[in-house]
Parts: C-alpha cells; sequence; structure tokens
C-alpha cells in the first residue's frame, strides 16, 4: 500500500490523509468519528453542539465544516452510503430552502404586493 498523504485540517491542526494504491483519500480516524457521532445523534439541537465540544473539541461550526467535507468524500459514501446519501440530501435541502428565503426591509411591502392606505 502506497503511504502518501494529503493534509487535512482538524481544528486548528493540520493531519494527513493517507491514500490507497490508486491515490484515492481514505477516511481518517477523525472522518470515521464524525459519521458515526451522525449516525448515532440525527438531531441538530443545543445539546448536540454542547456533545460535540465535549466529543471532538472543537466548535459546532469547525464541526459541520469537517462534516461537509467529509460527506463529500467519495471514500465516505463507501464506508457508508445510506448515511453519506441521507446527510447530502439533508443539506442540499438546507442548502435549497436557504437559496429561496427573500428579505423584505423592515416597513417595506412584499414584492407583489401595494400598500393599501
Amino acid at each position: 500500500m502506497c503511504e502518501t498523504r494529503s493534509p487535512t485540517a482538524i481544528g486548528t491542526a493540520v493531519t494527513a490523509s493517507p491514500t490507497d494504491e490508486h491515490g484515492t483519500a481514505q477516511l481518517t480516524e477523525l472522518d470515521k468519528h464524525v459519521l458515526s457521532f451522525e449516525h448515532d445523534r440525527a438531531r441538530h439541537d443545543r445539546t448536540k453542539e454542547a456533545e460535540i465540544r465535549v466529543e471532538f473539541e472543537m466548535s459546532a461550526a469547525r464541526y459541520y465544516q469537517v462534516l461537509n467535507r467529509v460527506i463529500d468524500s467519495p471514500a465516505a459514501l463507501a464506508y457508508d452510503p445510506q448515511l453519506v446519501t441521507r446527510l447530502q440530501r439533508l443539506r442540499h435541502a438546507r442548502t435549497s430552502a436557504r437559496a429561496t428565503r427573500s428579505f423584505v426591509a423592515p416597513g417595506a411591502a412584499p414584492e407583489g404586493r401595494e400598500e393599501e392606505r
């Protein structure tokens, strides 16, 4: 097995991700731990954020950056296809919902409506 490594950021440290003989990145222990954590704790609430701080010693924002990198990995899809597909689908739904929101300034009428006086 070829042990070439590519840098992967974890918190403020940089570690290396092992690659196989085809140059495909393998999952690190952190990546597997993140997937396991997501498998066990599907909800997203304050208690999960507190668990993230204790379990991974990183902020929730940093954890979700790592999670998004992991679920984009072909190695993660091969490791747990059902979980990774579900996480990708949920991310896409959140992104789509965020993109369709319209923001109206306070006191302004929503587009398509005229204020009646």
